[in-house]
């Protein structure tokens, strides 16, 4: 089991001593989440990549990186970051180095996952023509136009893809083949446990959880609305949520009571 790190340890000793600092609320475009297996967080919007050491309370700058609109991770500590930008970070997101696009066919992406069971194995939704997978980072094939118009993607261990559009949730065992959930809560943003596969969604009612690829749904009582939420990689009870507000929001009991 990994915590939240160092600094978030030193963030509860001192509130105990009332001398915690100031809970940050965020701003900007909330387009990413992720929490790395070191307790590190990151936050991707227009602006680049902001990171948190200490649970989520308080927040660098954007680092200029480039629009991230999608983050997502390795078990090896890699993350990966893109839309108009492809890079990767392999020191929990303090420097970057560009990939390049290799064959795809635009740079509009809409979402960027990692197979957790084959961590060379990437997909990426080009806004306007699908779903694309890669081996190498650089020759992409070509799955499905299904989530043509999707602006989250994330993967699970089922194998099992995820994709949110307007119409709401999809779900596909192989990138090639989606099934709509017309039951799932309107969402937002979504992210999966690499291990057990539980299915976290964030959307204007809250934050939910699923353990059946998204065919039932339990409400996590979140006090707001939920633009954005991730789970760690390492505790699948550890969660952080963005609220409708900004507000940070941080679970160490899976949901079931929230900071």
């Amino acid at each position: 089991m990994v915590s939240w790190g160092v600094g978030a340890a030193l963030v509860l000793a001192l509130v105990g001593c009332g001398r915690a600092p100031k809970a940050q609320t965020l701003s900007g475009d909330f387009h990413a989440l992720q929490v790395l297996g070191s307790g590190t967080v990151l936050y991707g919007e227009h602006a680049g990549v902001r990171r948190s050491v200490d649970g989520g309370r308080t927040w660098a700058a954007p680092d200029g990186a480039g629009d991230a609109m999608a983050l997502t991770r390795t078990r090896d500590g890699t993350v990966l970051a893109g839309h108009e930008v492809l890079k990767v970070s392999r020191d929990d997101g303090r420097t970057w180095t560009d990939l390049g696009f290799g064959n795809l066919p635009g740079r509009d992406l809409h979402g960027f996952a990692v197979d957790p069971g084959r961590p060379e194995v990437w997909y990426a939704n080009v806004m306007g023509r699908g779903v694309f997978r890669t081996a190498d980072g650089q020759d992409w094939t070509h799955l499905s136009d299904a989530t043509a118009g999707a602006s989250v993607l994330a993967a699970g261990p089922q194998p099992a893809l995820y994709a949110l559009d307007a119409q709401g949730l999809l779900v596909s065992p192989d990138g090639v083949t989606w099934t709509r959930r017309p039951d799932a809560p309107r969402g937002v943003h979504l992210d999966v446990h690499p291990d057990s596969g539980v299915l976290f969604l964030a959307g204007p009612d809250g934050a939910f959880r699923s353990t059946n690829q998204g065919r039932t749904w339990t409400s996590l009582a979140l006090p707001e609305g939920a633009r954005l939420i991730a789970v760690s990689p390492q505790n699948g009870d550890q969660l952080i949520a963005v609220g409708l507000s900004g507000a940070v929001y941080r679970s160490a009991n899976g949901g079931g009571r929230w900071q």
